[in-house]
């Protein structure tokens, strides 16, 4: 009888593809030391190159160094052995805790910026929240440091490992479970048969939409550098901008526009614009029960700003139109950019906004929040109970786009919804007692960075996360980063039973 062979430890299971993720994004810093660098030459937006890229370029290696220990730790294990879930897990939670600190390095190279303060603006950046510690973007960050804000967020948008998935598909099983701990949504059902055909797919459609907001961007007025960066943050949902008034710098309401379309359209399921590609027929798109209810609530919370706006726009309707269309479009899909001050809105606009951010985007978007499917689920979930208390015999089944949801889906929505109010309730009471702020600073704050929101609604003072604490930024930071993968991925790393053999 042959004795049981034992699993090797997890650490060295997962060190491969962390040390290959590693790797690309070494090659991705090259790209954007290549890119500012021709920039400069044909002096389109100035600056010494060697000063300005420095920073980028001292990264390089050590992002290279790591990825190529990673690989070396690594190398026992034989190539027969795939990942589970468990594995999956923990090497998705360790890329995006090193993605982390290695994006957080240029930052404090090239800005002096502390530890703290890089790490939670590189983490915000790859979980494409965009909250930012920077209050004077343009007098303290160079060229390339913005770009390199702008092309984390782009990463982290479809996710670094949906793209490592894509790029090596001999990882059989382990990148299908590599897949399904990184898209966002109720499901991460394949567009294609095998899984690294629907990354390749999603990672096309992505940058082909990518393309097209830089064009449009550029076409309409903003230089080259700053068309990049708002592409990038545009269609990944990010939000950073190159501009401390951010979209307002442009004065541009052509604009405006544009990019609030493209935000609209970057909070929709990724997997339907693969339907419609595939069967050139746009009527895919409106079959989606889940697209018909999302864009309803841009609708109905665009009528609602625009009249609760109508006063601050002396009466101009059109006016009131375009900021809360805008507006609408950068909440409900955690983006983040912004043409006009928020916190000035009354009370009953606040809310509208408070509501959006708890919802976000579609499942399958770059966007985050809620995610609209999981609202529809709650919300037919409650209805159907209801209807059960009143009528016990009657089978009263959840239904998305006519077909029965499963229990076991209705149970996972469930367990997500009570998770997320209890993080943010949990990590408001911690930043209440780290920085002593009112309860609904805190609440504001804590749902920004679980949402993958960015701007919160009930700052202090000023409109970043520069005033707070070192701990209450790193509360912050793990909340992004569990928003960003939607908290089973994350929290599964603590059970016991992930570490044992």
């Amino acid at each position: 009888m042959s004795p049981v062979r034992r699993r090797p430890a997890v650490h060295r299971v997962i060190a491969r593809p962390v040390g290959l993720v590693l790797l690309v994004i070494a090659a991705t810093l090259t790209i954007t030391i290549l890119v500012e660098l021709a920039f400069n030459i044909v002096n389109l937006d100035g600056g010494p190159p060697l000063r300005d890229v420095a920073p980028l370029l001292a990264t390089v290696p050590v992002a290279t160094a790591l990825g190529l220990l990673c690989l070396w730790w690594g190398r026992t294990i034989p190539s027969t052995t795939t990942m589970d879930r468990r594995d999956a897990s923990v090497a998705v939670v360790a890329i995006w805790t090193l993605l982390g600190l290695v994006g957080a390095i240029p930052l404090m190279i090239g800005a002096g910026t502390s530890f703290v303060d890089a790490f939670f603006e590189s983490v915000s950046g790859f979980t494409t929240t965009g909250a930012t510690i920077y209050g004077d973007i343009e007098g303290t960050l160079s060229p390339p440091l913005i770009l390199w804000r702008a092309v984390m967020h782009w990463l982290g948008g479809m996710g670094i490992v949906v793209l490592f998935v894509a790029i090596f598909p001999n990882l059989g099983v382990s990148g299908k479970h590599l897949f399904r701990s990184e898209v966002p949504g109720v499901t991460a059902e394949g567009l294609r048969p095998r899984i690294t055909d629907t990354s390749l797919v999603l990672w096309q459609l992505y940058t082909g939409l990518t393309v097209l907001a830089v064009g449009l961007l550029w076409w309409l007025g903003m230089g080259p550098h700053d068309a990049i960066v708002h592409g990038l943050g545009t269609l990944s949902t990010g939000g950073f901008s190159s501009r401390d008034a951010s979209i307002a710098a442009f004065a541009n309401p052509a604009i405006e526009w544009v990019l609030a379309i493209l935000m609209i359209i970057a909070g929709i399921n990724f997997g339907l614009f693969y339907a419609v590609v595939r069967t050139g027929r746009l009527d895919a798109l409106w079959k989606s029960t889940e697209l018909r209810f999302y864009l309803g609530i841009v609708a109905v919370c665009t009528a609602l700003l625009t009249v609760i706006l109508a006063d601050q726009h002396h009466g101009q309707w059109l006016e009131s139109f375009r900021y809360a269309f805008f507006r609408v479009a950068t909440t409900l899909t955690s983006t983040g950019f912004g043409i006009d001050d928020h916190r000035e809105y009354p009370p009953l606009a606040m809310g509208i906004l408070l509501f959006m951010m708890v919802i976000g985007g579609c499942a399958g978007s770059t966007a985050g929040g809620l995610k609209v499917a999981r609202v529809m689920i709650l919300v037919k979930s409650v209805a159907a109970q209801i209807r059960r208390s009143v009528r016990p015999a009657v089978i009263s089944v959840v239904r998305i786009d006519r077909r029965p949801v499963s229990a076991s889906v209705v149970v996972d929505v469930m367990s997500f919804f009570v998770l997320y109010i209890g993080l943010l309730g949990a990590f408001s009471l911690v930043v209440v007692q780290t920085d002593g702020v009112p309860v609904p600073t805190a609440l504001g704050a804590v749902l920004s960075c679980l949402s993958n929101m960015g701007p919160a609604p009930f700052y202090l003072e000023v409109d970043n996360f520069s005033g707070w604490s070192s701990g209450a930024k790193l509360v912050f930071s793990a909340a992004m980063v569990m928003g960003r993968l939607e908290f089973f991925t994350v929290l599964a790393v603590f059970l016991p039973e992930v570490w044992r053999r």
